[in-house]
C-alpha cells in the first residue's frame, strides 16, 4: 500500500455532513476511508466513461488502417449470433 502523503480539505453543509456520517457509521469505515474510496471509485468510472481520447498521430493512423480493412466473413460468428441465447429460453 502506498504511503498517504496528500491531504484534502473539504467544506460541506451540515446536511451533507449528517448524511455522509450516517452512511459512515453504518459502513464501519472511517470518514476518510469512506470519502476517499467513493471519490476514487467515482473518478475511475468517470474516466472510463470519457468519450474523447487523445492519441498520437501514429496510433490514429493505425486505427484508421484497421477500420479501412475489408470485412472478413465469419460464418461461425454468424451462426452463433443466429441461435437463441440461454437467456432467451423460458
Amino acid at each position: 500500500m502506498d504511503t498517504k502523503t496528500k491531504r484534502w480539505t473539504l467544506r460541506v453543509t451540515p446536511a451533507q455532513d449528517m448524511i455522509v456520517r450516517q452512511v459512515v457509521s453504518a459502513s464501519g469505515m472511517s470518514l476518510s476511508e469512506y470519502v476517499v474510496s467513493r471519490a476514487v471509485a467515482s473518478a475511475v468510472e468517470d474516466l472510463a466513461d470519457r468519450r474523447v481520447f487523445a492519441v498520437s498521430g501514429e496510433a490514429w493512423e493505425e486505427l484508421q488502417a484497421m477500420l479501412d480493412r475489408p470485412l472478413t466473413a465469419k460464418p461461425k460468428m454468424a451462426e452463433l449470433l443466429a441461435t437463441d441465447s440461454v437467456l432467451d429460453s423460458e
